[in-house]
């Protein structure tokens, strides 16, 4: 298994927003937000990736979904002593959907001014996985059901 932890003073994990909504759901959630917040308390930079709404909602009297979900995961890690950057939409496109998850994660490197052994891409996405593994970033990928929560966390915790 590849290490969570990269070879600089503050490496970069990015987690898929997919995986953290499961992970609220999960018995092994409250550990696996423990277990980030500690990392960033630590010097690790958490960001977290999601798929760019097909459209934005206005937030007149309503909130939006997506930065809905956005602010209750800031507030769960918030409660336990975490933070995490933000979240990077990651644009969508039926023909260039490849190029876009590429060009999304070389955005994030010089963005954040890393390398990619510096950088951790945890997900679900098969492809955005892929992706990451071309530009030599280290991957974790994880199953669609209950037990992705699970090994993501004893992923993390093998890194102590």
């Amino acid at each position: 298994m590849n290490r969570i932890v990269g070879t600089q003073e503050h490496p970069l994990l990015v987690v898929s927003c997919k995986v953290l909504t499961q992970a609220e759901e999960s018995p092994h959630g409250p550990a696996l937000f423990r277990r980030l917040a500690k990392l960033t308390r630590e010097g690790t930079r958490l960001l977290v990736t999601a798929a760019e709404p097909d459209q934005w909602f206005p937030t007149r009297g309503t909130e939006d979904s997506v930065l809905g979900t956005q602010g209750r995961l800031h507030q769960r890690l918030q409660e336990v002593g975490g933070d995490f950057d933000g979240i990077y939409y990651v644009p969508r496109s039926v023909f260039t959907q490849d190029r876009k998850r590429t060009a999304a994660l070389q955005d994030i490197l010089s963005r954040y001014q890393t390398e990619a052994a510096n950088t951790r891409l945890v997900s679900q996405s098969r492809a955005f996985l892929k992706a990451a593994e071309r530009l030599e970033i280290q991957t974790l990928a994880l199953e669609k059901d209950g037990s992705a929560t699970e090994r993501f966390l004893e992923a993390l915790e093998s890194e102590s």
